[in-house]
């Protein structure tokens, strides 16, 4: 097999980024079943297996697709060159080393896995200031929005710096901080720009008439109410929470229903966008009730909303962007295939199946732990995608 994978910054990130959500979600499910089942012991760890699992995911498996995805399509964005294979190459590596590490640390101590973190950290500074560097030179007439990525590829660096502070230092408050940093300033930002800027595009392709009546600085306004999510989070004010995140519901909502067409839903690629939007806003319409809840003295729905992001929108829109790029580089026809239709349809069922494990009446009518179920399931349904898409970014030579 030939080294195809080091041709394009998607196909080496792309190809460790699955990688990882397969491990990833993997290492999860065998904690989960030994923790809620009893049928073997799981080992004792340094640092709490939630906050592992957070880390693993928010930090270990999204970048891989984000940093891929813009050292691809920035350059061409900002009208440069594309990157050159020594751009890229060496802070890949350098994040898989991190990550590796990163496991070798579940086995060791916080220490090791500290340690990995920050080498993650520096392959991802890396890789943000060239692409920050392209944006500042280039002419202000020609950034086109790029802006919103320069700010989140710089709260992600952030945050992996941020937690590995925090886990030396067993600070629980710092670790939430950098979870909250990853989700509400990098990722949703991002998959949201994504999202503005990739959904018009398709729908024109492919739907007769299509008028794209976005508002223009959704993003922004997006990345803005995501920061204000994190500095009232922060400070425990529930209360100011709720118009924030009610906002942003409202936000999400409003482009889904502005993007969606009753003609796109026969085609699988804009089915995966359309999917990955609309629980963005049931996530943060969940968050609003939560912290209507929480603001008069109850906590309903535990981590339904976080699973709503981190699952339902998420993945489904790391699933649209792998088969987008994956099958338009390597010259296949831009439709969604029989393993992104069947990933597609597993995400949605473990998030439904992981948010009903957050409600107690739920879980306990179910006789197990609904967790148990929805990350295996997430596995069996995203592997025959994994396995595809990988072969097609290691092997497969681009037209």
């Amino acid at each position: 097999m030939s080294l195809r994978v080091f041709d394009a910054p998607h196909r080496i990130y792309f190809a460790a980024g699955l990688a990882q959500m397969i491990a990833g979600l993997a290492v999860w499910s065998l904690w989960l079943a030994g923790a809620f089942t009893g049928w073997y012991a799981v080992p004792a760890l340094d640092t709490p297996p939630v906050a592992i699992h957070a880390f693993l995911m928010l930090y270990g498996l999204f970048p891989f697709f984000v940093l891929g995805f813009l050292a691809t399509t920035f350059p061409r964005w900002l009208k440069h060159p594309p990157l050159l294979r020594a751009h890229y190459r060496l802070p890949a590596l350098l994040r898989i080393i991190g990550l590796l590490v990163v496991y070798a640390g579940l086995a060791m101590n916080t220490a090791v896995l500290a340690g990995g973190i920050l080498v993650m950290f520096l392959a991802d500074s890396l890789l943000a200031s060239r692409l920050i560097g392209l944006y500042r030179r280039t002419p202000v007439p020609h950034r086109m929005g790029a802006g919103l990525f320069c700010v989140t590829l710089a709260a992600e660096a952030a945050g992996l710096a941020l937690y590995a502070f925090a886990l030396g230092r067993a600070n629980e408050a710092l670790v939430q901080l950098a979870i909250r940093l990853g989700l509400f300033v990098f990722l949703l930002p991002t998959l949201f720009g994504v999202a503005f800027r990739m959904l018009p595009f398709f729908s024109a392709a492919v739907l007769p008439s299509y008028h794209n009546r976005a508002l223009r600085h959704a993003p922004v306004a997006f990345l803005l109410l995501g920061m204000t999510h994190v500095a009232l989070a922060s400070r425990g004010d529930f209360a100011g929470l709720i118009p924030i995140d009610a906002a942003l519901g409202v936000l999400a909502a409003f482009h889904a229903g502005t993007w969606m067409r009753r003609d796109g839903l026969r085609h699988g690629l804009l089915v995966l966008l359309y999917a990955g939007v609309t629980w963005m806003a049931i996530g943060f319409f969940l968050y609003a009730a939560q912290d209507a809840g929480r603001a008069f003295g109850f906590f309903p729905g535990s981590r339904a909303p976080l699973h709503a992001l981190g699952i339902g929108a998420a993945l489904s829109l790391v699933v649209a962007m792998v088969t987008r790029v994956t099958r338009g580089h390597s010259g296949r026809p831009l439709h969604s295939d029989g393993v992104s239709w069947l990933a597609l349809v597993g995400v949605q069922a473990a998030a439904v199946l992981r948010m009903g494990a957050s409600l107690p009446a739920i879980d306990h009518w179910a006789g197990l732990n609904l967790s148990v179920i929805a990350a295996p399931l997430a596995v069996l349904t995203l592997l025959p995608f994994v396995l595809l898409y990988s072969l097609i970014l290691l092997a497969h030579r681009d037209p």
